[in-house]
């Protein structure tokens, strides 16, 4: 019974010292990195955060920034403790917001991607609308058809190569303009057909 009491006695102990090394020691900077290892580690978690296109305004990205001056202002103070602390919630804030960033940079992908198939489909419609036309049509119409058909196809191409160079943004900025140039170009297209100016 004795050997029993020693043996749960040396369990507990075990257990306390295996909690104090692995949860206390790191937390106070005894073990694992240091409060300057935290801190670096935090603002490179930023800066890849913002290299992922988190905005300024993202209350992720401001959170994490306001910890990690936090967590520089404290180690100055010599609270390494409530530094090591604040480094890591600057940290996980940041990664918080490059998760943020990715999900925005993809969905804007997907918003482009849909953008580009309906610009593709337009410029198809003025291929398609431009051989109907043509048929029959003397050198002078063909001609001024040609010169629509160029510039329609130029205005769609800009969009699709910005989207393929990842420039999502000019994609969806763009959006309206070159559609309405490409719906006008309908109206040249008959018009050019006709001899018309």
């Amino acid at each position: 019974m004795q050997a029993l009491r020693g043996v749960a006695a040396l369990s507990v102990g075990l257990a306390l010292a295996l909690l104090l090394w692995f949860r206390i020691l790191p937390d106070v900077g005894i073990l694992g990195p240091t409060t300057a290892e935290r801190i670096s580690a935090a603002a490179e978690a930023i800066e890849i955060a913002r290299a992922y296109g988190a905005a300024a305004e993202q209350p992720q990205l401001k959170s994490a920034l306001a910890r990690l001056e936090e967590a520089r202002r404290l180690v100055s103070a010599g609270q390494g403790l409530k530094a090591r602390r604040s480094a890591l919630a600057a940290r996980d804030a940041a990664v918080e917001a490059q998760r943020s960033a990715l999900v925005g940079r993809e969905e804007d992908r997907r918003r482009a991607r849909r953008i580009v198939d309906e610009i593709d489909a337009m410029v198809n419609g003025l291929e398609d609308q431009h051989s109907d036309l043509a048929s029959g049509a003397d050198r002078a119409a063909l001609s001024r058809m040609l010169a629509v058909m160029k510039a329609a196809r130029s205005t769609g191409a800009g969009l699709v190569l910005a989207f393929e160079q990842g420039n999502y943004d000019r994609v969806l900025e763009d959006e309206a303009a070159v559609k309405a140039a490409l719906e006008r170009a309908h109206g040249e297209l008959e018009t050019a057909r006709r001899g018309g100016s």
